[in-house]
């Protein structure tokens, strides 16, 4: 409440060097002067991501085929220990791989690199894991030796999918 004396009819209660009545501009400088800046900040966000996009893509696809490499290189372990590659089950994966790592049954879903789904489908193990930009990625190794690598279209990223799925190699990076 702004009282007026009615000797000098100046407004009581307002600081010294304050005027009475501050301006729209003024009020507007001050919203401008966080809103910019918010603004300029967002658009390099943006442009940033778009630049980036690539390389975001290709560390993503670096990261799950190196996962994939070391799942098959444990999948070769317990083949040379248990005598065959279908004891390569995601229960015994799980026992003997890194703790970073998780191995699941053919029909569930990879959702990150981190978690490989396996199918044993006679001689041939399959393993396939999700991409962080979303892509799935699988490897087969063959009772022959062989190592075949490739990607799964859609969304299905199981290992299901993975022994169906032809092999035509990782995409180039």
């Amino acid at each position: 409440m702004v009282r007026t004396s009615a000797r000098s009819r100046e407004a009581v209660g307002v600081p010294r060097g304050y005027a009475g009545v501050v301006s729209v501009l003024r009020g507007n400088r001050r919203f401008l002067l966080v809103v910019v800046p918010i603004f300029a900040v967002a658009i390099g966000l943006v442009v940033a991501y778009l630049v980036l996009r690539p390389t975001i893509r290709r560390n993503a696809a670096i990261l799950v085929e190196s996962k994939l490499r070391v799942a098959a290189s444990v999948v070769q372990e317990v083949r040379a220990v248990d005598g065959e590659l279908a004891a390569a089950t995601a229960e015994r994966l799980n026992e003997v791989a890194p703790e970073d790592m998780e191995f699941q049954g053919p029909d569930e879903a990879s959702d990150e690199p981190l978690v490989v789904s396996v199918a044993l489908t006679g001689d041939v193990w399959n393993g396939a894991a999700r991409a962080d930009s979303g892509a799935c990625y699988f490897i087969r190794l063959t009772a022959d030796g062989d190592t075949l690598r490739g990607t799964i279209p859609g969304n299905d990223c199981t290992g299901a999918a993975a022994s169906r799925a032809d092999p035509r190699g990782w995409p180039e990076l």
